[in-house]
């Protein structure tokens, strides 16, 4: 298993990382972890940085961008954002990607009508897969156009949603869940309530923290 988080600023601490990490190793011992970051201090010593700088200064999270460049990884790697938390191994994601395709989370606790309404698309970046030649369409309008991109578009998911859907392919259904909005629409939809499933994705969840450290507590003391 090979996986990759990006951490620019403030927003989330070290903490974030070395527990994701940690997270990681309980189900693949063997997991490669990098950390695309502009500040590595703090963060766990087997943990592979990728030093980067914050092109971004509002809007952090297009430094996400920064995943497509080809030529970073040698293998299909799954980028999770850091405010997910691993139940169970994530075998599921790398073996159902397409080898040719930006693999990437729909939204399924909310219809497709509600997805486009509330966030102007059904597409969620909080976990990938990416294969390194699979986002050169993305690299290449990142390169010759980010201005604009940055100017027309709010963040990473409505881009790519405009204009990129025919570069990706939805993870199957049940491999994720939102910790505020629930799983899978319409019969799954409890807030603020976890579940059994492999991913769950806190976003802008309000307790956010308050729950993370319950479950990081939680498994430092099974060990």
């Amino acid at each position: 298993m090979q996986a990759v988080s990006v951490k620019v600023g403030k927003q989330y601490g070290v903490e974030y990382v070395n527990q994701l990490y940690k997270q990681l190793l309980t189900f693949h011992k063997d997991c490669i972890y990098y950390c695309m970051t502009d500040n590595p201090e703090g963060l766990h010593k087997d943990i592979q940085i990728i030093k980067i700088t914050d092109s971004f200064k509002e809007r952090k999270w297009w430094n996400k961008i920064k995943l497509f460049e080809p030529g970073l990884f040698d293998r299909p790697t799954i980028y999770l954002d850091l405010d997910c938390y691993i139940h169970t191994p994530l075998d599921k994601f790398i073996e159902t990607s397409h080898p040719d395709k930006l693999n990437i989370l729909k939204t399924t606790w909310f219809s497709d009508s509600i997805a486009r309404k509330v966030h102007m698309c059904n597409v969620n970046s909080s976990i990938m897969v990416i294969n390194d030649h699979n986002c050169a369409p993305m690299w290449k309008e990142c390169q010759d156009h980010i201005d604009r991109m940055y100017k027309s578009f709010y963040g990473l998911d409505p881009w790519l949603y405009r204009r990129h859907m025919s570069s990706m392919q939805f993870f199957q259904p049940g491999l994720a869940y939102s910790f505020k909005h629930g799983s899978m629409f319409p019969n799954d939809i409890d807030k603020n309530k976890l579940r059994q499933l492999p991913v769950c994705i806190f976003d802008d969840a309000q307790n956010r923290k308050e729950v993370l450290d319950g479950l990081w507590q939680s498994s430092k003391a099974m060990g």
